[in-house]
């Protein structure tokens, strides 16, 4: 009977500490709505004459946040420059390019360990900036939203180019236009960095060998604003 006891004493506790560990990794994995991710498009946008509208780069950018199973790290990263084409009111196309020499990560502020996370994201295990400086976003199609109550106007679908990869992406965003400016916010959303081949500490890659790996999923929020 106290074999059975123990035996079912230990069960139980491998249980309760299953289900706190995927509480942990629930808690820290980034939110976000799971971003559409495919082969890169061909553009399916309105032709026609368009306006252009220069992305202001002071005041537009990528939010990121990158996590483990226990904690994570955010920050944002800036825009080079972009433009976006309006067609009677609509966009008609655009891009804009990242500066991956330019990523800020906010949450850290001891200045030493901020420094070598950054080193660290800028370095052949993440976005290798050495030989890669720059990821391009090119917009493919744009979908009208319907459902005025979410705030979302616009379903965005684009070709990110990565590390050396173009892959398409589709997001929902805010998106203002006026005859002078155009304020744009997405949704925060997840893709999945491997795709990219940013595979450092994946476990999707290396398999359970790995126990102090990184989630494969990074939440993005695009910020973007424009004028003539």
């Amino acid at each position: 009977m106290i074999h059975l006891k123990y035996h079912q004493t230990l069960f139980d506790m491998r249980i309760i500490s299953a289900i706190l560990i995927l509480s942990v990794w629930a808690c820290q994995s980034p939110s976000g709505e799971r971003a559409v991710t495919g082969e890169a498009e061909n553009p399916q946008l309105t032709t026609g004459e368009y306006v252009t509208y220069s992305v202001d780069l002071e005041n537009s950018n990528i939010e990121w946040i990158g996590a483990r199973p226990a904690s994570q790290h955010n920050g944002i990263v800036s825009i080079k420059e972009g433009h976006l084409n309006i067609n009677d009111g609509e966009i008609a196309g655009g891009e804009f390019v990242i500066d991956l020499t330019d990523i800020t990560v906010l949450d850290i502020t001891d200045p030493a360990r901020n420094a070598r996370l950054k080193r660290h994201l800028e370095s052949d295990d993440f976005f290798d900036v050495e030989n890669h400086p720059e990821a391009r976003f090119v917009i493919t199609s744009v979908e009208e939203l319907q459902n005025a109550a979410s705030g979302l106007t616009h379903r965005i679908t684009g070709n990110l180019l990565m590390r050396g990869r173009d892959r398409a992406v589709t997001f929902d965003a805010a998106v203002d236009i006026n005859d002078e400016n155009i304020g744009a916010r997405s949704v925060q959303f997840l893709i999945n960095r491997t795709e990219w081949g940013v595979n450092y500490q994946s476990r999707t890659i290396f398999g359970s060998v790995l126990d102090n790996f990184i989630l494969d999923d990074i939440a993005l929020v695009v910020n973007l604003t424009a004028s003539r």
